[in-house]
């Protein structure tokens, strides 16, 4: 269950759909975002393909994957706690996917989980796949844990969804976009008739565990927080008053284990660490890839891996709860933060705890040295070093207030050129802190007022996202809003294709690329043919056109919904240039041919 080098799960793997069925919807949520690595949910959901690096590294895959999601994702996200990516004009095709929740009170957003809906192509039966999550959706790289559940519809209705139900109102009341609002409540409205398993024999019985979003769903009614015979928590950040509480909850003769972060023991006293013994990754583990990295290049890439898994088992005479998702042993998440928990009832003779730990410090195996234990007990405190993270935390501050302010832009057109003029209540924003503004699309940074205006963009540069960067003294940090932003161009998408799509040649290849029935295998090819010629970039040019045509006769017998697709594409580029008219001519006969098999 817990063997770190074996059990593991992919994130692509456990969003991609069953063979022969395809994605409905999907709703996400997140505490941070990267929208880099956003872009390969798509991939996941619709292309059915492994997340392999080909089809991430190719601009036509990435923009098929967003054209095909784009009403069929909602991710939602804390506020001020977007990454600033590498600039992609790509990224403005994501807008109406993600959505930030400012909470009151200082409250953080917090959960991770997933919320699926496939339906099979032939047969129309659905699937619905639930996941819970400690990691966001980032490339980190630290030690994190799911849970898959699935389940189909039945005609009986089950009470056991309603927290879920619950969850989804929550985040459908905080959904920007009709579309998307609309699609939340229908899901919402389906689940009582949908009856997840966990398709494990030992885990009997399982219970969703939302925090934060209404009365009654608080840490009372998780049932954590009773006493317990034995307990493990793993939890990379930890208040001492959350520890200090679940310690005083045990009974005579327990057994207790705390795994964290080494920078979070400061937060414990040396009493608890004698009391609730704890455990740390070993520095050679956090720091193991700049240990076995021998090039300055890959040092760019490195990234320390910590705890990063939020986790609670505990066991009182025969009963064993699990309990995971996205709630650190911390005030903050269990006192007014918004998480979500998955309790698992789990059930096997001769169960310990005990069991768990060593299958996590490797001592499970008959061959077992402690010199390869992942993890060392911290058995006296050491010395607290916060002054460069309390810096940070005032910048996070600053930047989570901004979005609190309820931020909201308009764009104005002048002789071609734009402007966009945002309004700021800045009342409640630390005017101790500098902070700039500017759209992640490009154009001139300005200094953050209570109206600010950015001006002299082009059509390219518009968008709903904006970087924002805070200073203090020599610290800095830089964070995306995404601000409600009126008078965008309708035809600003059409520019965003138009930065890939950007000649005859390359529209063909888009065109294969949609029709083929291999999505990976299609890439590969085209990908061969540019070794051909020699080309290190997408130009795409000498493309082998009867290939595109043997393709589109293959659609017009057998998917002639992939024609309308073509259909889309052409409409939204609209530029003779691009589509050439020739194919224009062929691409309508096809497309009757298609309504005449169909008739």
């Amino acid at each position: 269950m817990f063997r770190s080098a074996q059990d593991r799960l992919d994130y692509g793997e456990i969003l991609r759909p069953p063979a022969g069925f395809v994605c409905e919807i999907a709703v996400g949520t997140t505490y941070s975002l990267d929208l880099e690595t956003m872009l390969g949910v798509p991939l996941a959901l619709f292309f059915r393909e492994e997340m392999d690096e080909n089809l991430l590294g190719n601009p036509i895959a990435i923009l098929e994957g967003l054209r095909k999601s784009a009403d069929k994702i909602a991710l939602f996200c804390e506020g001020g706690q977007i990454q600033v990516p590498r600039t992609n004009p790509v990224f403005a095709l994501l807008e109406d996917s993600v959505f930030e929740v400012v909470l009151k009170n200082q409250k953080s957003f917090h959960p991770k989980v997933w919320l699926i809906k496939y339906v099979d192509s032939n047969s129309e039966k659905l699937l619905y796949r639930f996941i819970t999550l400690s990691r966001n959706l980032t490339f980190d790289r630290s030690w994190d844990a799911a849970v898959v559940l699935e389940g189909e519809v039945s005609e009986e209705v089950t009470d056991k969804n309603r927290p879920l139900i619950d969850f989804l109102r929550f985040l459908q009341a905080r959904t920007t976009a009709a579309d998307k609002e609309k699609r939340i409540r229908a899901l919402a409205e389906e689940l009582p008739r949908v009856h997840f398993q966990t398709h494990d024999q030992h885990f009997i019985d399982f219970s969703f565990l939302p925090l934060g979003i209404g009365k009654g769903y608080n840490k009372e009614s998780t049932g954590l927080f009773k006493k317990y015979h034995h307990l493990l928590v793993i939890s990379p950040f930890l208040s001492r008053t959350t520890v200090l509480e679940l310690d005083r909850l045990s009974l005579t003769n327990s057994h207790k284990t705390l795994i964290t972060r080494r920078s979070e023991i400061p937060h414990l006293t040396q009493e608890m660490l004698d009391s609730f013994p704890c455990y740390c990754l070993k520095d050679t583990v956090v720091d193991g890839e700049e240990a076995i990295s021998e090039s300055e290049s890959a040092m760019a890439d490195i990234q320390k891996q910590d705890i990063h898994a939020k986790l609670y088992f505990k066991t009182k005479y025969t009963e064993h709860d699990l309990y995971i998702g996205s709630a650190n042993c911390s005030l903050s998440a269990w006192n007014g933060n918004v998480e979500f928990m998955l309790r698992l009832r789990y059930k096997k003779w001769g169960f310990r705890i005990s069991q768990v730990i060593d299958e996590l410090f490797g001592r499970d195996k008959e061959d077992f040295d402690e010199r390869h234990n992942p993890f060392e007990r911290i058995v006296e405190m050491p010395e607290p070093n916060h002054d460069e993270d309390d810096v940070q935390q005032l910048l996070q501050n600053a930047i989570k207030s901004l979005c609190r302010s309820g931020p909201r832009a308009n764009v104005t057109e002048n002789n071609g050129l734009y402007a966009v003029t945002i309004r700021f209540d800045l009342q409640k924003v630390d005017t101790e802190i500098d902070m700039t503004i500017e759209l992640l699309g490009g154009g001139s940074a300005a200094k953050i007022q209570n109206t600010t205006v950015l001006s002299g963009l082009s059509l390219l540069e518009l968008g709903e996202f904006y970087i924002v960067t805070a200073e203090l003294g020599e610290e800095s940090l830089q964070r995306i809003l995404k601000i409600p932003t009126r008078g965008i161009p309708a035809e600003r998408d059409a520019e965003v294709f138009k930065t890939i799509i950007k000649d005859e040649d390359t529209f063909l290849r888009y065109v294969v690329f949609l029709l083929s029935d291999d999505y990976l295998l299609a890439l590969l090819e085209q990908q061969t043919e540019r070794g051909k010629t020699g080309s290190s970039s997408w130009s795409f040019s000498g493309y082998d056109r009867p290939v595109l045509y043997e393709n589109m006769l293959k659609a017009a017998a057998r998917s002639p919904e992939k024609l309308r697709e073509i259909d889309e594409i052409i409409q939204l580029l609209d530029d003779t240039d691009i589509v050439p008219p020739e194919f224009d001519r062929l691409y309508t006969t096809f497309l009757q041919a298609s309504r005449r098999l169909k008739s």
